[in-house]
């Protein structure tokens, strides 16, 4: 079952505080063995969350978090070279935060 738990325009959506929290950056991070890269950036208390976009990934992190952090990060699990750019929302950042704390909604509710 489906359910549509927000609606309006993109640019909006793309604005939302739950899309863009408070002291927060996105970042997309391109670089070699993404998954074994967004492995390491998912068990960072820094990184709010982690998703696979091709051969990047688009990460929600703590402002406290620098860049040579993640290239740290990285570096630990054997991963050279990653290019780390600033960007805003996408469509599918909106859609995955969205899901994401509907989901975590629908949990707390079903524990209650």
């Amino acid at each position: 079952m489906s359910k549509l738990i927000v609606s309006g325009q993109p640019d909006d959506l793309k604005h939302m505080p739950e899309v863009n929290p408070p002291a927060h950056a996105r970042l997309d991070v391109t670089c070699d063995h993404v998954t074994q890269a967004l492995r390491a950036m998912r068990g960072s208390k820094a990184c709010g969350s982690a998703t696979v976009f091709g051969q990047s990934m688009h990460l929600l992190v703590n402002d406290a978090i620098t860049r040579a952090d993640i290239e740290k990060k990285l570096l630990g699990v054997g991963i050279q070279g990653a290019e780390i750019h600033v960007i805003g929302p996408s469509l599918e950042d909106v859609f995955v935060a969205l899901t994401a704390k509907y989901a975590n909604g629908n949990q707390a509710e079903k524990a209650a």
